[in-house]
């Protein structure tokens, strides 16, 4: 990933993690669609995707007050790819196939904020608080995918079963159809 990184200038760095952080904030939304709101999990969920929201401002306002526009892009054809967010969790599989893409660009956030933090010195303080911030919601979504796959353990059949049919699946924060 650092060699694809180092090919870009500030500007495209910023233009691709302002897009990662809203791509992340739709994908925890997205997550959330079938849950009860009122639900921890949906809590949690919603939470992650402020802080993903939050980001992106910071990024949007530092991007304004280094380049003077508002101009951000993301950059095409370098390698880079966004990040997922469209994702249809209709089973404790779909789930946790969810949680696993999440992490997967939670930890990739981590890891391009480190290499900011690292090349750009001059904001290393808010790069280093994003990446610090990225690999908390990581461990957070690396616990609950845990706690789904212990509750599994059991009935691994139910893997593929619909969450709308799983009573027990009310205790995780889905909503119960029919």
């Amino acid at each position: 990933m650092y060699e694809e990184l180092k090919n870009l200038s500030l500007k495209q760095l910023l233009g691709y993690v302002i897009f990662s952080e809203q791509e992340a904030a739709k994908l925890y939304r997205n997550l959330i669609k079938d849950m009860d709101k009122d639900s921890l999990v949906a809590h949690k969920f919603e939470s992650i995707a402020k802080d993903e929201d939050k980001h992106m401002k910071v990024l949007q306002d530092l991007y304004r007050e280094t380049f003077g526009d508002e101009g951000w892009t993301f950059p095409d054809g370098l390698g880079l790819k966004p990040f997922e967010t469209e994702v249809k969790v209709k089973t404790i599989d779909n789930l946790i196939h969810a949680l696993d893409a999440a992490m997967q660009n939670e930890y990739k956030g981590y890891k391009v904020y480190r290499y900011l933090a690292k090349v750009h010195k001059d904001q290393r303080k808010l790069f280093m608080y994003i990446a610090n911030n990225e690999h908390s919601h990581y461990d957070i979504l690396k616990r609950e995918k845990e706690q789904l796959e212990d509750a599994m353990l059991d009935e691994p059949e139910k893997l593929r079963e619909q969450i709308s049919n799983m009573p027990h699946m009310k205790d995780y924060g889905f909503k119960i159809f029919g």
